[in-house]
């Protein structure tokens, strides 16, 4: 017991003396857009702090925005190279990542398409600029692995093991590094030899002894220290909030404005706001719905009746995005407009997920302002719609 006792008194003296020199030494600057800042909103800044545990976490910073505010600024602490990650309490990413070293300044410019990045080049931030690279080049084969055919899956899975491997002895970074071992570990494992991967982390400890995230005794605490409980109490409350926030945001009952601005074929964000016609079709749909695809048939009638008053707004869900190019090119709807509403990580963004899409197809026909006319119009039910307001 007397041991257990001055056990948890060293941890404690040890997290104290950690607090207490933990000044801030990074400065994060961040420059908005008119409508990340169309209402006011808090900004936070919070990390992991593997210099006390791996699974040791703090929000270093907060900063009110103001409606119409241009610019920002947010600060941190580190001791060495690390990430940390940003959120916005309402409009704006909600798991940025941003990488800086010791006494950094990180500068970027975020728009309302960057409402569901992770990764965002920076133009002041060498080493942020360098990871996230690394990042976004690995994603690329993430995609391609997730998309391809069985016989394909193996080809990018070697691609992405010789690339980690490759980062671990070329880097100079160890957050590079180590988190390439991570990478090797927690998905091929199988396809490497444990005493491959148990190597290549000797290695990793070797090449980098001042970081103590790489050293071999690296491990997460036994216990969550009071800081880390109250950080994740803090953050699941963010999102808590900015769930209820959006929902309430994105009402989609009859009479209700209906706000999406999504990414199309070619990468460029087209918004709702956008299209100038006399009513606006969002049609919710996936390359693997039987029903969502018997329904061309009708759009393509009212299309060629209503050209001139109507837009069809064709939101997929697919996580597949060459299944959802695919299907575009055997339905020939290429008349449509094209939006992909899931994110590089297969998931559906925060802005379809709140339209209450329980099951598909779904659509709401929309009037000039963007404003909910009717839902879920399915066969002849829209171009029956149509018709009547027409005549009115």
């Amino acid at each position: 017991m007397k041991v257990l006792l001055y056990a948890s008194c060293l941890i404690s003296l040890f997290l104290t003396l950690f607090s207490l020199t933990e000044e801030k030494n990074i400065e994060i600057i961040i420059h908005l857009d008119n409508d990340i800042t169309e209402e006011e909103q808090t900004v936070y800044l919070w990390s992991f702090c593997s210099w006390v545990s791996g699974s040791e976490k703090a929000i270093w910073d907060s900063a009110s925005i103001k409606k119409g505010q241009k610019t920002v600024k947010l600060q941190g602490y580190a001791p060495y190279e690390n990430y940390f990650k940003i959120c916005f309490s309402k409009n704006g990413p909600q798991g940025l990542y941003v990488y800086a070293l010791p006494n950094d300044t990180v500068e970027l410019y975020l728009s309302s398409n960057d409402k569901e990045v992770l990764w965002k080049n920076a133009y002041k931030g060498n080493y942020h600029n360098i990871v996230t690279d690394f990042e976004k080049g690995s994603r690329r084969y993430w995609i391609k692995k997730n998309e391809s055919s069985e016989d394909s899956i193996s080809y990018y899975s070697h691609l992405l093991i010789d690339r980690y491997i490759n980062e671990i002895h070329t880097s100079e970074h160890p957050l590079i590094a180590k988190g390439s071992w991570v990478m090797l570990q927690m998905f091929f494992k199988d396809s490497l030899s444990r005493d491959s991967l148990q190597s290549l982390r000797e290695y990793v400890a070797r090449k980098f002894p001042n970081y103590p995230p790489a050293a071999l005794t690296h491990k997460n605490a036994p216990t969550l220290s009071e800081r880390t409980k109250s950080t994740q109490k803090r953050l699941d409350e963010i999102s808590r909030r900015r769930g209820i926030y959006e929902k309430r945001k994105q009402n989609t009952q009859i009479g209700s404005r209906i706000t999406l601005q999504l990414p199309s074929l070619n990468g460029e964000y087209i918004a709702l706001s956008d299209l100038r016609s006399k009513y606006i079709f969002v049609d919710i749909w996936a390359s693997w719905c039987k029903p969502c695809r018997a329904q061309t048939i009708y759009l393509k009638k009212v299309l060629n009746k209503y050209q001139n008053n109507i837009k069809i707004y064709a939101v997929s869900i697919d996580a597949n995005h060459s299944a959802w190019k695919k299907a575009i090119e055997q339905d020939k709807t290429q008349d449509f407009i094209h939006v992909i509403g899931t994110d590089s990580d297969r998931r559906s963004v925060r802005s379809v997920e709140v339209l209450d899409i329980e099951r598909i197809p779904r659509n709401f026909l929309l009037d000039r302002n963007c404003r909910i006319i009717a839902k879920d119009l399915l066969d002849e039910q829209l171009m029956q719609t149509l018709d009547s307001l027409e005549r009115q």
